[in-house]
């Protein structure tokens, strides 16, 4: 009987350190799960809209501590990067489980913009300045002055231009831009530089070498700078067309009159059409070039008829005029 009870004891505190024992392993279990659940986790990246930086903004699951302020947001546009140790140095400070998962754990941190480009800049300050330029066709040149402009994201991506200036003499001009208005100017600077007017002149849409006639389909027109063209450039399509170069010509590059001629139309010692004309009286007779020709060239050739030396007129291939 005394064994008997002594094994019913003996069983029942093994079954009571057994559930103990259970117990503090569940308690353990759901403890690092829970601790697991509430790690904190890194962003991917991170797009401010307002002026500082909180926990919030670079990790996740950091209960409490979201909205604590670590510091001042990037200027509009602009970006912060918070590389491993510094991301540690924050954990530790604010007790958030938290380890990087290696030594390149980085976020970068981008404060939300709108951006007004350059080209927007300058399209507001041409068109100011065209009412006061002379020339139609016209750049401007600003150096290497940054025209872009940041502004608030929530702001419109607009500008004003207002007290614009120009020097029809020296080509200066000079003006305020605000953005986003004149009447709310958030950024504002004052742009100067250089009123540049340009031009229209043919070019050659690929070479072209002695003997090819230029044609209508074989010019392109392209926008030069006035300042940049020497006196002997050629500027009108019809100073080119039906023309030929003298030795070869490249295509895209400014023609100058010393590199084009008229084509020959005439060879010396060919047979050619001898045109009389006397009024509205038109008569052939059959020639032979003494010298070669082109267009509007006179030469000399020999009626084969008469034998008699004649000076004409280059009109076409092969053919001179005389006039009566």
């Amino acid at each position: 009987m005394k064994a008997l009870s002594f094994y019913n004891i003996f069983d029942t505190a093994f079954r009571t350190v057994v559930l103990l024992f259970s117990l503090m392993l569940f308690a353990f279990i759901m403890a690092a799960g829970a601790r697991s659940a509430l790690a904190a986790s890194l962003k991917s990246s991170a797009i401010l809209t307002s002026d500082v930086l909180t926990v919030g903004d670079i990790f996740d699951n950091t209960g409490r501590n979201a909205n604590y302020v670590l510091g001042p947001a990037p200027q509009p546009g602009k970006d912060m990067v918070l590389n491993t140790s510094t991301l540690l140095r924050i954990a530790m400070a604010l007790d958030l489980q938290w380890q990087p998962s290696n030594s390149t754990d980085q976020i970068v941190v981008r404060r939300a913009a709108t951006l007004i480009p350059a080209s927007v800049v300058t399209a507001a300050l041409t068109n100011t300045l065209r009412d006061k330029v002379v020339d139609a066709n016209f750049t401007l040149d600003t150096g290497a002055m940054n025209l872009e402009m940041v502004l608030p994201h929530d702001m419109p991506a607009t500008v004003d231009v207002t007290n614009a200036s120009y020097n029809n003499r020296t080509g200066r001009f000079e003006a305020t831009v605000s953005a986003p208005s004149a009447q709310n100017p958030i950024k504002q600077t004052t742009v100067a530089g250089t009123v540049r007017a340009m031009t229209s002149i043919p070019v050659l849409k690929s070479a072209l070498r002695n003997g090819d006639i230029i044609g209508s389909t074989d010019i392109d027109m392209i926008d030069v700078y006035v300042s940049d063209i020497q006196p002997d450039i050629l500027l009108k399509q019809d100073d080119v067309i039906g023309m030929t170069p003298r030795r070869m010509a490249v295509a895209g590059k400014m023609l100058r009159a010393t590199e084009i001629q008229a084509p020959q139309l005439v060879s010396r010692g060919e047979n050619v059409t001898i045109v009389f004309k006397e009024g509205p009286l038109r008569l052939t007779a059959s020639g032979k070039a003494m010298q070669n020709g082109a267009k509007g060239d006179i030469i000399r050739v020999v009626n084969t008829h008469s034998n008699r030396p004649i000076d004409g007129i280059v009109n076409g291939s092969r053919e001179v005029i005389v006039q009566q």
